[in-house]
């Protein structure tokens, strides 16, 4: 998956935009929108951005993740070699209990964090969002970017399409 994010100065064009994304296919809830004042998408009837689309909720939760799993990994550890004569499987299970509790703490903490943390993307459009454009992010597949950009440029001709690699579509190295 591929998200596409540009500015529309005007209402209309965005209007004309979502109008032609929604008849090639595109689902609704893959359409995002951003303004400076919330109340003018709902006066649109804009699809407004929710706080996934607006934070660093996501790769804050995963880092959390990542962390609390590593320090409850090595909190097990510690046990192990305290408990060392008790046996393997009692501290086999200490240490898997104490990593996927740090999983889970760790997780949590990120998602408290990610939450009051705004998307970095978001600062170097909010110039443009003060004046009044609307930002749009269209989330699709990569094999339909042509397509959906020949859509924007039909609209908006002079916005620059910024494309996003979502973290979940990428092949981690093992």
């Amino acid at each position: 998956m591929r998200r596409l994010v540009f500015l529309a100065p005007q209402a209309q064009q965005v209007q004309s935009v979502v109008a032609d994304f929604i008849a090639m296919g595109i689902e609704k809830e893959s359409i995002h929108t951003i303004a400076d004042d919330a109340s003018r998408l709902e006066k649109l009837h804009f699809r407004p951005a929710t706080v996934v689309e607006t934070t660093e909720l996501e790769n804050d939760m995963d880092w959390g993740m990542v962390a609390g799993g590593g320090f409850g990994l090595a909190a097990g550890l510690m046990v192990t070699t305290a408990l060392g004569p008790v046996g393997t499987v009692v501290t086999g299970g200490a240490v898997i209990a104490s990593s996927l509790l740090g999983i889970g703490i760790g997780g949590w903490l990120g998602k408290m964090v990610g939450e009051e943390t705004p998307l970095h993307l978001l600062e170097k459009y909010k110039h443009a969002l003060e004046q009044g454009c609307f930002l749009v992010m269209v989330d699709i597949p990569a094999e339909r970017m042509s397509e959906v950009h020949k859509v924007i440029r039909q609209h908006c001709p002079k916005a620059l399409v910024e494309i996003i690699y979502l973290h979940w579509d990428h092949q981690q190295a093992a």
